[in-house]
């Protein structure tokens, strides 16, 4: 019995013995899987943010710095933006509102559409055509319908006299206008982190038209921190209850000159939601031509093609054209509100009126069709300064890729300078040994300020869409650069890599948060091409 009892004693020792040892090889084994899991999910977001890094990183900062000319690093003040970001109109100015749209309708013109009688031929409108004309005169309006058109432009400039004394705005400030659809939040975000990427410490008001709650929310979110005040035009196009006109519909090209008057600062650069600067832009709003002029635009690729009627209809004298000239592209504009207030009300009225008469009188069947003649246009009728700039516009790709993907457009204050130096040309200088004369090859050439990519629209929201959209592919099957694959034609007038910035940027604004869809498809591409 006792040996009975030992054996089974000895055979339970065993058995405990073999479950303990189990036991521990459980344990051992889940261990080793753990630490296996950590370091997998651990290499996972290391190779995730590898990046997110690079483009963060000290060095990359440093080379950022030199190659825009300014630092990169957020402005402390830039951070510490408080409050909420959905900033309505004030009493002031919603009253200013409806006693402006009572003056437009009280100017409101009478007679049909005018339609030019057909599409102007692009080689009678480009300087480069074989056709091209500097005077263009086809349109067909009846002498009431001028009369009208008259009568009523002389009517609202008188009313200007009572009007821009009373233009709502914060004296002696400066910022910087966007107006965007809703939908083009990301578009605009892009334009926002250029803006900052070279250094400009300007705040940002961004007019988002036809957004809607989520659309706004998500611009608040994710530029606040940039310093950047969300607006719902929505609000401040709004009359008051208590008004018996009314309520205008405001569409397209019209909210751009509502959005420089419905801003609260005084000194503007106004940028459209696919435009930014390539270097710090800020001192543009203290330097010549801004300084005397108060009204800066920028020139389009073609001939001025304004009808004869308008200049009758505004009663104003035709400046000179040459085949030099251009028409104006109002994509980028700097604007003082306090010495163009009525500049500015006159353009918002050819806008107002613009899809049922301004616009074709200013364009006459030419590409561009819109609001971009009615803000130097005004300032002329009006005999106010302004500074177009002479530097011709240029694409910043060839044709071939996107279309030439956007436009360089030059820097205002060394195109000054530049032709500034041109009218000294004229004067013979003195030296010890002879009379000479300084020659055009010895001014600097005009150096380029920023980049409208009105072909390209980058929208930092999903950059994934623009590789699978935009980006050419090689004959390998891979993808090369947005811009094409001749980095040197974009560094020979950015300066630097403008692209791989814009990419850095992107990086940015979708991998510094948790696990987002866009971030690994653009990393990827990033690491492969630049």
């Amino acid at each position: 019995m006792l040996r009975s009892w030992r054996d089974d004693a000895s055979k339970s020792g065993k058995w405990i013995s073999v479950v303990t040892a189990r036991h521990r090889l459980v344990k051992i084994l889940g261990v080793f899987i753990c630490f296996i899991c950590v370091l997998t999910l651990w290499e996972f977001w290391a190779d995730l943010s590898v990046a997110y890094k690079r483009v963060s990183s000290p060095s990359l900062t440093q080379t950022n710095q030199t190659q825009s000319g300014s630092s990169t690093l957020p402005n402390p003040d830039l951070i510490s933006t408080s409050g909420s970001q959905f900033t309505g109109p004030t009493e002031q100015t919603t009253k200013f509102w409806e006693n402006l749209v009572t003056e437009f309708y009280a100017a409101e013109p009478h007679g049909d559409k005018i339609k030019p009688p057909n599409s102007l031929s692009r080689d009678k409108f480009d300087p480069h055509g074989s056709k091209a004309q500097i005077h263009t005169d086809w349109l067909e309006v009846s002498d009431e319908e001028v009369e009208s058109l008259k009568e009523n432009h002389a009517k609202f400039v008188q009313s200007l006299r009572h009007l821009a004394p009373k233009m709502p705005f914060k004296r002696n400030t400066k910022g910087v206008v966007i107006t965007a659809k809703g939908s083009a939040v990301g578009v605009a975000a892009t334009a926002v982190r250029m803006l900052r990427h070279v250094g400009s410490h300007l705040p940002v008001q961004l007019f988002l038209d036809s957004a809607s709650e989520a659309e706004h929310e998500q611009c608040n979110n994710t530029l606040s921190s940039l310093q950047v005040q969300c607006l719902n035009m929505d609000d401040f196009l709004k009359l008051p209850e208590t008004t018996s006109i009314k309520q205008p519909k405001i569409e397209k090209y019209q909210y751009k000159p509502l959005s420089i008057l419905f801003s609260s600062f005084q000194d503007i650069l106004f940028l459209d939601s696919d435009a930014f600067p390539i270097r710090n832009p800020d001192h543009l709003l203290t330097v010549e031509p801004y300084k005397s002029r108060g009204l800066v635009t920028w020139p389009d690729f073609w001939l001025p093609t304004i009808s004869p009627l308008f200049y009758k209809i505004a009663g104003a004298k035709a400046p000179n054209v040459t085949i030099d000239s251009r028409s104006s592209e109002s994509g980028v504009m700097l604007y003082n509100k306090a010495r163009h207030a009525d500049s500015l009300l006159l353009a918002a009225y050819y806008n107002f009126y613009g899809p049922q008469f301004y616009y074709q009188l200013h364009s006459q069947g030419a590409w561009g069709s819109g609001d971009k003649e009615t803000f130097m246009q005004s300032a002329l009728v009006l005999g106010n300064p302004y500074w177009q700039v002479t530097k011709p516009a240029t694409l910043i790709t060839d044709e071939k890729i996107n279309w030439g993907s956007g436009i360089w457009q030059a820097d205002p204050e060394q195109d000054w300078k530049l032709q500034t130096q041109k009218g000294r040309n004229q004067t013979i200088v003195s030296t010890r040994k002879r009379k000479t004369r300084i020659t055009e090859d010895e001014v600097n050439i005009t150096s380029t300020m920023f980049a409208h990519l009105n072909r390209v629209k980058f929208d930092t929201r999903h950059p994934s869409q623009v590789l699978e959209d935009l980006v050419p592919e090689r004959p390998d099957g891979t993808l090369s650069r947005l811009w094409g694959d001749d980095v040197d034609k974009i560094k020979d007038v950015a300066g630097y890599d403008l692209e791989k910035a814009i990419w850095e940027e992107a990086i940015k604004a979708n991998c510094d948060r948790e696990l987002m869809e866009e971030c690994d498809t653009i990393r990827k591409y990033y690491e492969a091409t630049f």
